[in-house]
């Protein structure tokens, strides 16, 4: 088909918007997303736990859009929710036993309980401080006193008997020996006579058998008084207490847990009765202490009272965020906590639904990705200190029943990290079975295009921004098309969109046209085109050299892309070929300098196929030659500049000029096929205002390979000039095209083994022929 150029009517859009886009609400977030609601649809239709989803693509509105997609996924799908609390274990404080309870009910037991705590605060002080129980006490403890004083005497008579005298003290008995009906001190036992001393030892011992059968009696009656008092008591707190217990389990009839967690507080209560009773020692004043009844709370960690689809994004997926934390608090120089600070993280209030969360994040929060395998294989969810859990401080602490997990995870990062975790974690296989990619740009029709603008009018509006008008729309296509690097495909986010929208408000909230949208555009590409200015600079003062006009042997320009940050612009570079006699073939000093990436060097070894399948029909090919990238210093990469490097070549062997007020850029195959690109309108962007602060507009223009035709969304003042007829886009199929482009001179075909005479290729073949002739003479 040959070399054409490119008409200006065929890459000018023709972008049509109907004036009912500002009345009909068409927004649809995003279309031409099958793979990805396929990927939704069977995240929530499987229920099989390991069925988590990575999405590669970017956060952005993707989150919000995945929230909307599985609300209406789940429509007709009954979810599993529940409410969590954490109760105190009365059997061990150190392990809070959990109640999982149907979703509004938590909140309601917390409340009952409370109000328990503060009927007991409030009636058994009162019942415990009346005259009747003080009545029924003192009775009990009179008979008991009566039947301590009778044992107590009958001890008494005994030991009168064996002329010994008792006397009770607080601290025990008292047993002094009696001679001659008189008490006798210590010091006038030891004066006595050794028979009588036998003697009364001999008294006392028999006495000894008393005394402790008065003990054992005196311990009995203790025991009796004790026990009729505590029945008394239990009676009491039973009958306080039985009435409200009753009315909380019959509201949560039917939840065995809950009867379960009653029936152990009314243990607790009767047994330990006395914690209402106003005590008579008071706590240091200004000394924080832990609330009084604490045992009674139910500390509710999920209420999901008014969640119908759990489903959640955690924007900072730190530890605490996701698997819940334990508090503590300083008390006496030391750290305490208790069942009460326990608090859950979103993987227990989602527990049922999705949770969203950003690969990257997860990845870098420190002992996240960890717990987050661990937790998705046992699905159980243990809220504990990730530092008591990897040993690094050995500190006692509790350890709360674990909750059932129930949950899929949505992963959302780019392709890179999925690859690495997928190659280098087992975890990543069996537990992300399903993976999609977020399609980043749309097939552009009509109405796909209104349903995109649509979705950035609804955007505006939730942000408060002024709408654009109809051509401030057809500019925001624009600008979409352009990002999608696209004729025929639009960017399928609308974040940038809507930011262009926003700073064009900057510039006028009144009105929002074509105006307003293109110096927004060109206002954010200022602040970021420091480098890209000065580059152009040097080129229009001469310190970086580039030839723009006339004719040159072995002299091209290409076309290359330089990145910094998110800001990328096109340049041309020199690139210059210099062809001698020898046999060492082509060198390219980049390679050699170590300047380059792997694939750049592998367009060097294709540029080689070419040339010997071109011309190595009939002979051995004898080439010397060296190929740079004048005043490049950086690290190139990229075989964008095959069909420059080919040219350059070609000229400088076959001593043909070529035209220097082109650039082309293309990569190349073996069989001198032209092969896309990337960044075709930045390059021709770069090249075009090169020539514009040159003054080398008019003849000038830039050769690329066909199939970028459809990628081309320019400048309008690039377009005007195309117009004008200042600038040319040339598109291409084979390195033939472009010989002729850059040479007027016909390629040239073989017939009969020979190139036709006076052709390019006919002249490139007569080199090699003239430089073996050299080399062979010399030989001789």
């Amino acid at each position: 088909m040959g070399f054409r150029i490119i008409e200006p009517k065929e890459i000018k859009l023709n972008i049509d918007i109907p004036n009912s886009i500002f009345e009909e609400d068409k927004a649809d977030y995003f279309v031409n997303q099958e793979r990805l609601n396929q990927a939704l649809k069977m995240l929530v239709d499987i229920e099989n736990p390991y069925y988590n989803l990575y999405i590669s693509g970017d956060m952005g509105q993707i989150k919000d859009y995945i929230k909307d997609k599985i609300i209406e996924l789940s429509k007709n799908k009954e979810f599993k929710i529940y409410d969590y609390a954490y109760l105190n274990n009365f059997n061990n404080p150190k392990m809070p036993q959990l109640l999982v309870l149907p979703k509004g009910k938590a909140n309601i037991l917390a409340n009952k309980m409370n109000e328990f705590v503060e009927y007991l605060v409030s009636n058994i002080p009162a019942i415990f401080e009346s005259k009747e129980y003080e009545n029924r006490i003192q009775t009990i403890n009179l008979e008991y006193n009566e039947k301590q004083t009778q044992i107590f005497e009958e001890l008494g008579k005994k030991a009168s008997e064996l002329d010994f005298a008792i006397k009770p003290t607080p601290s025990g008995l008292i047993v002094n020996p009696v001679l001659d009906g008189k008490i006798i001190t210590e010091k006038e036992f030891s004066a006595l006579d050794v028979s009588i001393k036998k003697e009364i030892e001999e008294k006392r011992k028999q006495l000894e058998v008393f005394i402790n059968e008065f003990m054992f009696a005196s311990r009995e009656l203790e025991k009796e008084r004790f026990q009729q008092i505590k029945k008394i008591n239990d009676e009491i707190g039973l009958s306080i207490i039985s009435n409200k217990l009753d009315a909380i389990k019959a509201e949560f009839e039917g939840i065995q847990a809950v009867e379960n967690y009653l029936n152990d507080v009314e243990h607790y209560t009767i047994s330990n009765i006395a914690i209402f009773l106003p005590s008579k020692n008071e706590p240091y004043p200004f000394v924080s202490l832990p609330s009084k009844y604490i045992e009674y709370k139910v500390n509710v960690i999920v209420d999901n009272s008014n969640i119908d689809i759990p489903i959640f994004y955690e924007q900072n997926p730190t530890y605490a965020n996701l698997f819940g934390k334990i508090e503590k608090q300083a008390y006496f120089g030391m750290l305490v906590t208790n069942f009460t600070n326990i608090v859950a993280g979103q993987m227990a209030k989602i527990n049922g639904g999705f949770l969203i969360l950003d690969a990257i994040s997860v990845l870098t929060n420190p002992f996240v990705w960890d717990s987050l395998k661990k937790t998705l294989k046992s699905r159980q969810l243990i809220i504990e200190d990730p530092v008591d859990k990897y040993g690094a401080i050995t500190t006692e602490s509790l350890k709360p029943e674990p909750i059932d997990l129930n949950l899929k995870v949505i992963l959302i990062g780019d392709e890179f990290i999925y690859d690495i975790l997928y190659e280098y974690d087992e975890d990543m296989k069996n537990l992300f079975k399903l993976k999609t990619n977020f399609n980043h740009t749309i097939k552009a029709k009509s109405n796909t295009v209104t349903q995109y603008l649509s979705n950035i009018i609804k955007c505006c509006k939730e942000k408060n921004l002024t709408i654009p008008t109809k051509d401030g729309l057809v500019a925001v296509a624009k600008y979409a098309f352009r990002l999608a690097e696209s004729s025929d495909k639009i960017w399928s986010k609308v974040d940038e969109c809507v930011d262009i929208i926003e700073e064009a408000n900057a510039l006028n909230s009144q009105s929002i046209g074509y105006k307003e949208i293109q110096q927004a555009i060109e206002n954010k590409i200022f602040i970021k085109d420091l480098y890209r200015e000065k580059i152009q600079e040097m080129i229009k003062d001469g310190t970086i050299l580039l030839n723009l006009k006339d004719e040159r042997i072995g002299q091209v320009n290409g076309l290359s892309i330089s990145q910094i940050g998110d800001f990328s612009f096109g340049r041309p570079n020199r690139i210059i070929a210099k062809a001698y006699v020898g046999k060492g073939g082509v060198i390219n000093i980049e390679t050699e300098s170590k300047l380059s990436g792997k694939i750049f060097d592998k367009s060097s070894f294709i540029i080689g196929g070419y040339f010997g399948s071109k011309y190595a029909y009939d002979k051995p090919l004898s080439l010397q030659a060296t190929i740079s990238f004048e005043q490049s210093y950086s690290y190139i990469e990229g075989d964008s500049a095959t069909v420059a490097m080919t040219i350059a070549l070609l000229s400088s062997i076959a001593k043909i000029p070529v035209k220097n007020n082109l650039a082309v850029t293309g990569s190349m195959s073996q069989d001198g096929l032209v092969q896309p690109i990337g960044g075709v309108n930045e390059k021709i962007e770069g090249f075009f205002d090169i020539l514009k602060i040159s003054n080398n507009l008019g003849d000038a223009g830039v050769i690329i390979p066909h199939q970028n035709k459809k990628d081309l969304v320019l400048r309008d003042d690039v377009l005007e000039a195309i117009e004008k007829g200042l600038f040319k886009i040339y598109t291409i199929e084979t390195i033939d095209d472009a010989i002729e482009i850059f040479t007027g001179k016909p390629a040239g075909k073989m017939i009969k083994n020979r190139y036709e005479k006076e052709t390019f290729h006919y002249c490139v073949d007569l080199s090699f022929r003239k430089t073996m002739k050299q080399l062979k003479d010399n030989n001789d």
